[in-house]
């Protein structure tokens, strides 16, 4: 197979990737790639001889970059059975689907016992003549037959191609030499020619792992990954005569001059009326684009859904991914159509595609020729294009051997399906594309497996079975030399070899290879044996190329974020992309199609989503509400072949055993960092060791949970169980007793200290300290059990001897210990590192009373004898950290660090004042600050505040404070800036736990502030201090700044009557903790509100979710226990406003005077959304935990049985206003299809209901739900809701509140905390609700509203790594596909990369173009850095470069490199955080505006519909930023000349309430604006005077724009004035010629009638006549 031009550095594994996906290599897996030298004439004959294999170039050359590819089975063929051979040659080129170089003439190999040198290459001949004929080795000796076996260049999979850079150089002086010299490419690099060499496919023979590993690549190829890929090398550009083309060039060229000169000359003697006569072309041409773009532009009708409401406000979430991508148009238009065709199947879908007995004995049939047929018999209504096109497709099927003459006219027709069909025509083809890449053929291993002893001896190595597609069975024989048809049958064992009677004459053994169809190959031996294989295959090889060019073509036409779309919205289950190099790669096993349903959305993002999208129940079924999605167990199949390989649980026996993950990890970060390659070497496998731990934690995990992993302390109760399982300790994060040290009580505060002591260990990652060491920490929570997962400390589990404790204590009774060697180990990294003070406490640090209890309730009794321990009860010790934290010399030598539970203080806030805390919650619950409320505890106590500690980030702010007023004070007026920005930047930790860290990151270095510039003496003005003298007294300040985090600890002893000047400082310590949490209270909160209240003013982009919300706080250091508190601080905000805007609006008081300044109400309001979104967050939280209690609450095996129903009962209670009465039920399910809601019945049909003997699971109700979730928010916030369920109180008042519940977000953010996945359907949120009341597990399952438990897809673990990027928590994973290692983001040890993105980032805001062109390389080069520790681009510090990639080409006026990189970004940004997420919405703003800035107006507002729909549907109707980009949108509008549109934009941006009330002056005149151009000069008069009043009211008469509104204004008067009397006299003139028009119909009625009276009389005389 010819190869494409490589790179030296390009890895070997991904040449057998490649290969693994060519026809007639797909399904080989044991061979090895052995470099040759070759000749021109061997190469050829090679590729003349496989040309008439299925058309295919099974060998052949290239002339690539670094080596040339060449396929060849034998190796040293004797050329015996040469007949044999030729006929199978024969038969291949009849039947186009083995391969002839893996039957009986194959010769199989062993691998060689050594590989050749480099230098030795030169020793090796080829094996072929000047002809291409394999040379005779008969006259070779035995000798030099296995000398040249071992004198081979194998290609090492783990390698790379350079490897070969000696074998290319060039020597001009040497004859012999048989390479070119080297060449230069267009882009410059050198091209080596390879032309000499050739790479030799070798097979090997199997043992039972590959034979094994060889089943499961043919089951993958065969469940619909058949390879499509005929040749590596791209297709060869169509061939130009350059000297035509040059003479064609300068031919234009000299005519375009001779018009350039003719147009000159008449230029001059243009006169004034051409020069007019063009500026009215110009101005056609404008009105032409302005036209175009007007067209271009989707329109907005009056009955269109602008505002979102169904998706947003009304629980609709079927159409989510349509509106989130912004596919508004597409959606539209597929229900229309739908509504269209609805009678006559306008899509021709089946009704029954779900079904298995649809048509699949039609697989040789082309799948688009299918749906040609399908077509024409249902009458389809498709254009006359489509037509054609299935025609021309439906002449090609049945015929597997078209060759690449046909390949042009098959891409035109793709292209042309693609740029004219529907998405759902296109997902529909996709399907049935798929659907004949399946071969309904079953392979697994056979009952008769595994070979009894005495066939073992005879070479057997296991035995198969297939089931063909005829329904015929085939057992096979797999031995090393490869696999066999045997005489075994169902009934009866007969491994020997399939002989066809008569055949067998004993003169050769060749016709027995051919009756048994003997092959190397698996897939080769079948498709020997079975004419319905053959078939089934052939035509599998024809849709996969098929569906090859389609996607191509897809990819060609479709943007990267329609490219993620499509998937996610489709309405079929399996539209795969077809074989994944990845899984197949190496001769690797492939992992084969799962039979179970696995969500489409799944293979986008690497962090599986909470709303999965189903397939509809109907194929068309791609809009709109789906009805009976609970009947989704039809996706889930029957798959014989399932994987017989052994439950290993993230274990990798046959890598050598199990991984030593400590180890692998200490030795990785051990690795010299001399030169920037070792950094990257280091920072590569540091980050495959953490994320392969993750994988082996999360499988560990699920080994655990479902039981098959024994505890190794079985009799002790099941939450204190511990596990050893694949070097990895795995322990369950509860209160552990009285044996261990420890100062925290309670399983709430255990779990808290679990996630706190991983995050220190992050910490301590990021710090990257030499000589310290921290163990690989994976936390992973799943149904309310969090599981904590560790890797071994060495010698820990092998007794004391093995290893030492030098810091801290294990046992309660133990005294605390304290090594010199690892103390200051710990002060030079966590004292200078996270500012944390050394202090002096006891060795014994807990109080009398405290140790009492744990002497009698304690499990295992004391290590120490009777009376020791007296003596050193008074001993003190110095520490540098929490007490609990423990320094252990594992038996490798190495000093690690565990339990470090604190790095920063604890919260004095959430101390008592009787304890010595500061009182704040006691004053303000006393003052008013905080509502009354029966859910508010009256005191502080409780065990989980004692592990509340305070934010990193707020450590170093407030330490930035304290010595930015020390420098002022010691240094007079600071003239010197560049000092304080010094000083500045050297308070914060090294580099790497800097700007992530949600930790202690941020800390003061006293070594870096010791070569700082002179300050003055404190407290003198003029006298300076010597520079030694200066340093001593800054070094001395900055050790005071340091902290202690052992106050205000329960059950601790006082040191007052051990060391007095301990006790002291201890006091001072505690004072500086309360001085810190005041800071907190008095100036943090109050600052972070206004600066929210301003964020109009200040370019500050609000939160949008609860978790952009977190960090934002976490940013100023608050903690999310502070929500409560900013609620009340923005509750008070909105208060002043309603009275302000009251105050301004009243009429003028009694007692004023007239010409008294009226009161304004001020310019800057307080965002509706803030207040929503703290309430909304609080919630959430809440409710997560009070879910896990109920989840947890029945035990492991009650709880696991059908949590489904727990969820779905909750959930509803969760999203709803009130509970349904019995009645309400009733009608409700009436007025609906029996198909849209499931009943009682239906819930009981699907599981097994009344048994058991247990008593029912408690279904609570929505009341005590919602009183659970508030008794949580008073205790952990402190704090009363006023959003949400107010039905109770204020079910009959009228107020804002209730409108501004948000049950869209709340439940998004609900199930991403809790790890919920739920249908993509729509739920009636905000109404009334049933909870499933008097059912339970025991019971089976109960009806609930609008949430129902079939519902309710998957429940996830929530995994969060110590090793993850600062500020990230736990991010849901999947037990099956995603894990650890993918879903989070790992931190990156390459400071080279953070130092140039920030570089880079600070260059952008100079804003000269030196700059710019600076920040484009350093976010390209510190992508490249991150991307080769990463080996992919998705991850976080990657998504923030190609942002700031995409700016900087922007301000280069680059736009379409800037496209292209924020197209980038977006991609990334999904992949990453899902489709809604705030990243997201920040990438399409970004892309929004470069397009918008570019002058792509329609991709640009198609960007900013998708944002305008992110904001609603994460943050609410009032989040602030949702008016602008309406009022954006408006704009655009309003320049394309579509006024209604923009006026309906306009409208909509005056109904959000928008922060800055100048704002609302913008949106009035440009209404105004819009409305005089209509003509409608009344209502523009009435939106200017709105935007004059406001222009008054905030910038006053005199200034520019009141005076320009003013004229406005006036002038709008005067048209109004006019058009009002135009309109009057308009009215007169028609009401004058209605009346007369109605005098004239008088007239004529009245003539009529006159008319008509003698026609009477004559009738009524003539009657009179003939009476008489």
């Amino acid at each position: 197979v010819p190869l494409p031009p490589l790179r030296p550095e390009e890895p070997v594994a991904s040449i057998r990737g490649a290969l693994s996906e060519v026809v007639g290599f797909a399904h080989l897996t044991k061979y090895r790639l052995v470099v040759e030298r070759a000749n021109a004439g061997g190469t050829e004959a090679g590729r003349t001889n496989a040309g008439a294999n299925a058309g295919a170039n099974l060998a052949g050359t290239t002339n690539a970059g670094t080596t040339k590819g060449k396929h060849s089975a034998t190796t040293k063929d004797k050329k015996k059975n040469s007949k044999g051979a030729s006929r199978h040659n024969g038969a291949s080129s009849r039947n186009c689907n083995w391969s002839p170089f893996t039957l009986g003439n194959a010769l199989v190999t062993v691998p060689p016992s050594r590989s050749l040198e480099v230098g030795g290459i030169g020793g090796i001949e080829s094996n072929n003549d000047n002809n291409g004929n394999d040379k005779d080795d008969n006259d070779k000796n035995d000798n030099d037959d296995n000398d040249e076996k071992e004198d081979e260049l194998v290609l090492d999979e783990y390698s790379d191609l350079s490897l070969l850079l000696p074998l290319l150089e060039y020597d001009p002086a040497s004859s012999s030499s048989s390479a070119s010299a080297p060449t230069t490419s267009a882009d410059g690099s050198i091209v080596l020619d390879a032309s000499h060499l050739s790479v030799r496919v070798v097979l090997e023979r199997y043992d039972l792992a590959s034979v094994k590993d060889h089943l499961g690549r043919v089951r993958g190829l065969a469940e619909g990954n058949a390879p499509y890929v005929v040749t590596l090398k791209g297709e060869e550009e169509e061939d130009s005569p350059a000297a035509d083309g040059d003479g064609d060039g300068d031919g234009d060229d000299a005519a375009a001059d001779a018009d350039a000169g003719g147009s000159g000359e008449k230029e001059g003697k243009e006169d004034a009326g051409d020069m007019s006569e063009k500026k009215e072309t110009a101005e056609a041409e404008k009105r032409a684009e302005k036209e175009a773009l007007a067209a271009a532009l989707p329109s907005f009708a009056e009955d269109r859904d602008v505002l979102l409401r169904s998706s947003v406000q009304n629980g609709d979430l079927a159409d989510f991914y349509y509106y989130a991508c912004g596919e508004e148009g597409t959606l539209l238009r597929l229900k229309e159509e739908r509504n269209e065709g609805s009678n006559n199947d306008k899509f021709g879908f089946d009704k029954d595609w779900l079904d298995d007995d649809d048509d699949d004995n039609n697989n040789n049939n082309d799948a688009v020729g299918n749906e040609s047929k399908e077509n024409k018999k249902k009458g389809s209504n498709n254009n006359g294009g489509g037509k054609a096109q299935n025609n021309g497709r439906k002449k090609k099927k049945n015929d597997p051997k078209r060759n690449n003459k046909n390949n042009n006219n098959k891409n035109n027709v793709s292209k042309k399906f693609v740029h004219n069909e529907s998405i759902v025509r296109i997902e529909r083809t996709l399907h049935e594309l798929n659907e004949s890449t399946r071969v309904p053929v079953s392979l697994r291993l056979s009952g008769y497996h595994p070979p009894p002893a005495h066939r073992r001896v005879l070479g057997d190595l296991a035995y198969l079975e297939a089931a063909m597609p005829d329904g015929s069975a085939t057992f096979v024989t797999a031995f090393s030399l490869g696999f066999y048809v045997n005489r075994s049958t169902a009934s009866a064992f007969d491994p020997t070899p399939m002989i066809v009677s008569g055949n067998n004459n004993g003169k050769t053994n060749n016709t027995g290879a051919e009756d048994a169809c003997y092959s190397h190959s698996l897939l080769d031996c079948l498709l020997q044996r079975s004419p319905s294989l053959r078939s089934s295959w052939a035509a599998a090889l024809s849709a996969a190329r098929e569906r090859s060019d389609l996607l191509r073509e897809l990819s060609l036409s479709e943007d990267s974020l329609y490219g993620m779309f499509r998937p996610a919205a489709s309405a079929f289950d399996n539209n795969a992309s077809g074989p994944a190099a990845s899984a197949i790669a190496g001769g690797g096993m492939t992992l084969s199609v799962p039979s179970t349903f696995v969500p489409r959305i799944d293979s986008m993002v690497v962090r599986p989503s909470w709303l999965v999208p189903l397939p509809a129940e109907e194929c068309g079924d791609m809009v709109g509400p789906r009805v009976n999605t609970w009947d989704h167990s039809r996706l889930h199949s029957y798959h014989v072949g399932e994987r017989e390989e052994s439950m290993m649980f993230g274990m990798d026996v046959r890598g050598g055993g199990l991984r030593d993950w400590n180890e692998e990890l200490q030795t990785a970060r051990e690795m010299p960092v001399e030169n920037f390659g070792e950094r990257i070497e280091r920072a590569r496998l540091v980050h495959k060791v953490l994320s392969d731990f993750g994988d082996a934690a999360l499988s560990g995990t699920k080994a655990i949970l479902d039981g098959y992993i024994l505890p190794m302390n079985p009799n002790e109760p099941l939450r204190s169980h511990v596990y050893l399982h694949n070097n990895i300790f795995f322990s369950r994060a509860v209160d552990s007793g009285l044996d261990t040290f420890k100062i925290v009580q309670g399983d709430g505060a255990a779990k808290k200290s679990a996630s706190r002591d991983a995050q220190n260990m992050g910490v301590l990652h990021r710090l990257d300290v030499a000589g310290l060491h921290t163990l690989a920490t994976v936390l992973v929570e799943y149904l309310g059990t969090r599981i904590v997962c560790q890797s071994v400390v060495p010698g820990i589990l092998h007794g004391e001897k093995s290893h030492s404790l030098l810091y801290g204590a294990v046992e309660t009774l133990s005294a605390l210990r304290c090594d010199e060697e690892m103390h200051e180990l710990l002060e030079s990294s966590i004292g200078e590192g996270c500012m944390v003070a050394t202090r002096t406490i006891p060795a014994h640090p807990l109080t009398e009373e405290r140790m009492e209890v744990i002497k009698k309730y304690r499990i295992t009794p004391t290590l120490e004898k009777e009376g020791e321990g007296d003596d050193d009860k008074d001993e003190l010790i110095r520490v540098c950290g929490p007490m609990e934290m423990k320094g252990i010399l594992g038996s490798d030598k190495r000093r690690y660090v565990l339990d470090c539970t604190r790095l920063t203080p604890r919260d004095a806030n959430w101390v008592g004042r009787a304890e010595g805390g500061t009182g704040c919650w006691e004053d303000a619950s006393q003052g008013g600050g905080v509502k009354a409320s029966k859910h508010i505890p009256s005191t502080l106590d409780d065990d989980e505040w004692t592990v509340c500690v305070l934010r990193p980030e707020l450590v170093t702010n407030y330490a930035e404070m304290k010595i930015s007023k020390y420098l002022a004070e010691h240094n007079g007026d600071m003239k010197d800036s560049d000092k304080h920005k010094q000083v500045k930047e050297e308070t914060q930790v090294p580099s790497e736990a800097v700007e992530e860290s949600s930790t202690p990151s941020k800390a003061v270095e006293e070594k870096d502030l010791v070569d700082a510039p002179e300050t003055k003496e404190e407290g003198s003005g003029s006298n300076k201090l010597s520079k030694e003298a200066l340093s001593k007294v800054e070094e001395e300040y900055i050790k005071s700044l340091r902290y202690n985090v052992n106050v205000f600890l329960p059950h601790t002893r006082s040191i007052k009557t051990l060391d007095t000047g301990a006790h002291e400082k201890l006091k001072q310590d505690e004072e500086e903790a309360r001085k810190l949490a005041r800071h907190l209270w008095d100036t943090v909160l109050p600052n972070l509100t206004k600066e929210i209240r301003s964020s109009s003013g200040n370019g500050l982009q609000l939160p949008v979710d609860g978790r952009s919300l977190t960090e934002l706080i976490h940013q100023r250091g608050v903690n999310c226990r502070y929500l409560g508190r900013l609620a009340e601080l923005a509750r008070k905000e909105e208060l002043e406003d309603v009275i302000a805007a009251e105050r301004a609006s009243s009429p003028d008081p009694s007692g004023r005077a007239e010409d008294a300044p009226r009161s304004k109400a001020p310019r800057f309001r307080m965002p509706l959304c803030w207040l929503e979104m703290l309430e909304c967050e609080m919630v959430a939280r809440a409710a997560k935990h009070v879910l896990d209690s109920y989840v947890s609450e029945l035990g492991p095996v009650s709880a696991a049985q059908v949590p489904a129903q727990t969820i779905a009962s909750f959930l509803s209670a969760v999203v709803s206003v009130g509970e349904e009465s019995a009645a309400e039920t009733e009608r409700r399910t009436a007025s609906k299809g029996s198909r849209a809601v499931l009943d009682q019945e239906d819930m009981n049909a699907l599981t097994l209901f009344g048994v058991g003997g247990g008593e029912d699971g408690v279904i609570r109700g929505r009341d005590e739900i919602w009183l659970d979730i508030e008794r949580e928010i008073g205790r952990r916030y402190r704090y009363t809701l006023s959003l949400y369920n107010r039905n109770s109180a204020t079910s009959s008042k009228k107020d804002v509140r209730d409108s501004q519940a948000m049950y869209t977000p709340l439940l998004r953010r609900i199930c991403q905390r809790s790890g919920i996945r739920i249908v993509a359907k729509h739920y009636k949120m905000g109404k009334k609700c049933v909870c499933g009341g008097g059912g339970g597990t025991g019971g089976g399952l109960a009806a609930c509203h609008p949430i129902a438990p079939t519902d309710i897809l998957d429940i996830l673990p929530l995994v969060k790594h110590a090793a993850s990027v600062s500020g990230e928590s736990f991010v849901p994973c999947s037990f099956d596909g995603n894990t650890a290692g993918s879903s989070t983001s790992l931190h990156v040890l390459l400071s080279d990369a953070k130092t140039v993105y920030e570089f880079g980032h600070a260059n952008l805001s100079n804003g000269n173009a030196g700059n710019v062109a600076v920040t484009l390389d350093c976010a390209q080069e510190a992508a490249a850095m991150y991307q080769r520790v990463l080996d992919s681009p998705i991850h976080p510090q990657i998504s923030k470069c190609l942002k700031l990639t995409a700016v900087a080409h922007y301000h280069k006026e680059e736009p379409e490199l800037a496209v292209a990189a924020a197209a980038k970004y977006l991609a990334v940004s999904i992949s990453l955080h899902g489709f809604d997420s705030a990243e997201v919405l920040n990438a399409h703003l970004t892309m929004a505006d470069i397009l918008l800035g570019s002058g792509k107006i329609p991709e640009g507002v198609k960007h900013l519909r998708a944002a305008q729909f992110l904001m609603e549907f994460m943050a609410g109707k009032n989040y602030s930023g949702i008016s602008s980009t309406y009022y954006r949108m408006g704009s655009h509008y309003y320049d394309a000349g579509k006024l209604e549109d923009a006026l309906q934009f306009y409208k909509v941006a005056a109904a959000r309430r928008s922060e800055d009330r100048m704002f609302d002056c913008l949106i009035a005149r440009n209404s105004a604006g819009v409305l005089a151009r209509l003509g409608q000069f009344k209502a523009a008069f009435d939106h200017e005077k709105k935007a004059y009043q406001l222009y008054v009211t905030f910038l006053g008469d005199e200034h520019n724009a009141t005076k320009a509104c003013s004229n406005t204004l006036i002038q709008l008067m005067k048209l109004a004035v006019e058009q009002e009397k135009k309109s009057k006299i308009q009215e007169k003139e028609r009401v004058k010629e209605n009346a007369a028009d109605a005098v004239a119909d008088q007239i004529r009625a009245d003539e009529e009638a006159e008319e008509a009276q003698p026609t009477k009389r004559k009738k009524k005389q003539s009657k009179k006549k003939n009476k008489k």
